[in-house]
């Protein structure tokens, strides 16, 4: 008898710590990241109010990062050149929403395409009517340009003619600087992506009868936005690969499923 009772302690001392080495594995820590996005690209990754993360592409990350329950997921902002100087010095884990370049070969990983942007120069109408514009960059010597700065999504021809002095930079932070140096005649065309103008146009609460004063006259582009991941010299980020890979799966689950496209609808229905 005393040997039943004996064996029936001993299995349930081993039941209870098989029940107590589970529950420590499920109640596992999440892994704690930080992903820094832009700063001034409306409606895609900007600061809301000057400081909460916001844009289309935060929408979707976090609804992909509610999908994956290991992970604790942070966002930060900061603006476009300064991310990718940290990016490429491997002080920060990841930043979005960059476009693939192949002079960004240091970049070691991006994540599957996010979202399609449609790259544009638009032009004020003076400019318009007075040249021949059908073939970008190549009629377009002698224009006055805005950039946003640290952008290259005008493209090589563009800023080999800027380098010959063809083409005439102006680079400001934000698209709206950006727009403000337009519609002030400080400069002919600017080049960015179609939604990002028209948010700036509304973030600026431009008078239509000023919008209509701009012409989009070249498609220049069709780029997709990524998270971008740069080298990692000091071995902070030993589970980068994992966490991109399940950042990959989800993502297209979201795509296929018309998850993305869904979110996109509603943020502009907003």
């Amino acid at each position: 008898m005393h040997n039943g009772i004996g064996k029936r302690a001993t299995w349930l001392r081993a039941a209870l710590i098989s029940l107590l080495l589970c529950g420590t594995a499920s109640a596992k820590e999440p892994i704690r990241i930080e992903l820094f996005g832009e700063e001034n690209n409306i409606p895609y990754a900007y600061l809301e109010d000057g400081v909460q993360p916001a844009g289309i592409y935060v929408r979707i990350l976090r609804e992909a990062f509610r999908k994956l329950p290991d992970y604790h997921v942070s966002f930060a902002a900061m603006p476009f050149k300064r991310g990718m100087d940290l990016l490429q010095s491997g002080q920060i884990f990841g930043y979005f929403p960059p476009y693939y370049r192949e002079s960004r070969d240091w970049i070691e990983r991006y994540s599957v395409p996010i979202l399609q942007e449609t790259v544009v120069a638009i032009c004020n109408d003076d400019y318009v009517r007075s040249h021949r514009l059908d073939h970008f960059p190549r009629d377009f010597k002698g224009a006055r340009f805005a950039n946003n700065a640290g952008y290259r999504m005008a493209g090589t021809p563009f800023f080999e003619m800027v380098e010959k002095g063809d083409i005439e930079l102006e680079e400001g932070n934000t698209t709206e600087s950006n727009l403000r140096f337009l519609m002030a005649g400080r400069v002919d065309c600017y080049v960015n992506e179609r939604m990002a103008i028209l948010a700036g146009l509304r973030e600026l609460r431009t008078d239509p009868d000023i919008a209509r004063k701009f012409n989009e006259v070249a498609i220049i582009a069709r780029e997709f936005g990524y998270v971008a991941f740069g080298p990692d010299p000091e071995g902070k980020w030993p589970y980068r690969d994992k966490f991109a890979n399940d950042l990959d799966r989800v993502l297209l689950d979201m795509k296929q499923s018309g998850e993305i496209d869904r979110l996109v609808t509603e943020y502009f229905a907003y």
